[in-house]
């Protein structure tokens, strides 16, 4: 691929102050990444400077920040630029001219090389744009994971490096689906920091106008919204979040169930119950001695086979 490429950069500058953690693609259980043609991946954290210009790229590049800030310079926005931000994604696709530099002191993001392939033929037609990503957080994770389990040596990294791998691409692709419309993109991302609020503040009696208000949108858009990008009535998610993590408090902890219930917001423990048990099937004190003894079962056949 290398040989085929034109360049880089045009311009670069670039602070010797970089920490850079690249992905070597030649990995055996990088494969996933090369068959999608993926000549570059890597997760960088720059200070002081970065600015890059191309011309006439022949490749595409995804960059996607996860903090600090940028500016691209673009035709269409050549003197003022846009404004990247935390959470955004950067397209510049093939044959665009683009520019671009960080702003503070730092800035760390993910860079995509991708070739100009069928694989990324979605791109062809698009011009460089600045986008609220769906896909920064889990591509985040799915790097770093897959950097840690390429460098053990152990047989069970290999499989955790592939599955890594193949996370990557298909957020990737989730990322450039060019089907979703901006609109429903920009209000499924809305809606992601939405739960994210709520599952930090579950304690918190939420109401459908609470979470509208969180969300700056009335509660009669929220409920078209949420159940139609979500699957779920604006209070039914709540209840999901808080059933999910009712399940590992009764696992990991050995809080009575009427402390759960005021953890998660429940009047008392025989109304948190009633919502448990249409959740899971089983009441909560029930639910934690069966998988309590599974644990211990579990650790325990771990101890034997090592005797």
């Amino acid at each position: 691929m290398g040989k085929n490429l034109k360049y880089l950069a045009d311009d670069l500058v670039m602070s010797p102050y970089c920490e850079r953690r690249q992905i070597n693609l030649s990995h055996s259980d990088a494969a996933p990444l090369r068959e999608m043609d993926i000549f570059l991946a890597s997760i960088c954290n720059i200070r002081q400077k970065c600015e890059v210009k191309r011309h006439d790229p022949n490749f595409h590049i995804l960059i996607f920040s996860l903090e600090g800030h940028g500016r691209l310079f673009t035709a269409q926005f050549p003197r003022k630029g846009e404004v990247i931000e935390r959470g955004h994604v950067v397209v510049l696709p093939a044959h665009n001219s683009h520019h671009y530099k960080m702003t503070g002191q730092n800035w760390k993001a993910i860079w995509f090389y991708l070739a100009d392939t069928d694989a990324w033929r979605q791109l062809r037609d698009a011009k460089p744009n600045i986008r609220i990503s769906l896909t920064c957080d889990e591509l985040k994770s799915a790097m770093e994971g897959f950097w840690a389990e390429s460098l053990r040596k152990e047989a069970r990294a290999r499989l955790a490096a592939r599955h890594y791998a193949e996370v990557v691409v298909l957020n990737l692709e989730r990322e450039l689906d060019m089907e979703e419309s901006p609109s429903n993109r920009e209000m499924r991302q809305r809606l992601y920091k939405l739960w994210d609020t709520v599952s930090a503040n579950l304690g918190r009696n939420w109401t459908v106008a609470e979470l509208a208000n969180e969300a700056c949108i009335s509660p009669q858009h929220l409920y078209r919204v949420s159940h139609r990008l979500c699957g779920h009535k604006p209070m039914e998610m709540v209840t999901l979040l808080r059933m999910r993590q009712a399940k590992e408090l009764l696992i990991n902890t050995n809080n009575l169930v009427k402390e759960i219930a005021r953890l998660l917001s429940y009047s008392d423990a025989f109304s948190f119950s009633a919502a448990f048990k249409k959740y899971a099937g089983c009441s909560p004190s029930e639910f934690r001695k069966q998988n309590q003894r599974e644990y211990i079962e579990k650790e325990k056949r771990k101890k034997d086979s090592k005797k």
